[in-house]
């Protein structure tokens, strides 16, 4: 299961690729953020979340569109825009000690064995 951090991180990514904002936006909360509840999030953050999940729900369904989708090409360029920079400001609110924590590789510089003869009188 992914963390709050990791959904973040992969949807500001989506935001920061290619191609029309709408677009970028609603891929990035579709695959990253729409099955995240705000009551799930740092108390900070509920609320710009639950703003930008009621934005994105705002237009209801219209023929094979969700409404998430309806919602979004509905939005005016600059709106889009305004709630693709929310969710990276909220990527920025999750501090890196809600990152996942990253295993540790301990190197050994030095070998167990004796430096062979052969090589210590080179």
């Amino acid at each position: 299961m992914r963390t709050n951090w990791e959904r973040f991180r992969d949807a500001s990514v989506v935001l920061a690729g290619c191609g029309p904002v709408k677009q970028r936006l609603l891929h990035a909360y579709q695959q990253h953020l729409a099955d995240l509840s705000p009551e799930e999030l740092p108390r900070e953050l509920r609320l710009p979340y639950a703003t930008l999940n009621d934005a994105l729900h705002r237009a209801p369904r219209a023929g094979s569109r969700d409404a998430v989708s309806a919602s979004v090409l509905k939005m005016s360029e600059e709106d889009a825009c305004r709630h693709a920079q929310e969710i990276v400001r909220m990527f920025g609110g999750l501090t890196e000690t809600q990152a996942p924590a990253r295993p540790t590789t301990l190197l050994r510089a030095v070998p167990d064995d004796p430096i062979p003869a052969l090589i210590s009188r080179a």
